[in-house]
């Protein structure tokens, strides 16, 4: 998939937080916005794992529903 097509997460002071222009510095996790790979990454812990440290990642429970296909 296209880094185009592709939606771009960073941990901006301590919390997981979509980076919507693709350009903040740092470590980036990134993810198809598909519903069922948000789930998937959600059940492997992937941002985590992805971002080298333990993260809340509640702001995925409004991204899933908001990015429907």
């Amino acid at each position: 998939t296209p880094a185009t097509e592709l939606v771009r997460f960073v941990v901006a002071d301590g919390v997981l937080q979509q980076d919507a222009a693709h350009s903040s510095s740092g470590r980036g996790a990134w993810l198809h916005p598909h519903p069922r790979c948000v789930d998937l990454a959600r059940r492997r812990g992937a941002f985590s794992r992805s971002l080298r440290r333990k993260l809340d990642d509640s702001v995925l429970d409004g991204f899933a529903a908001s990015k429907e296909i």
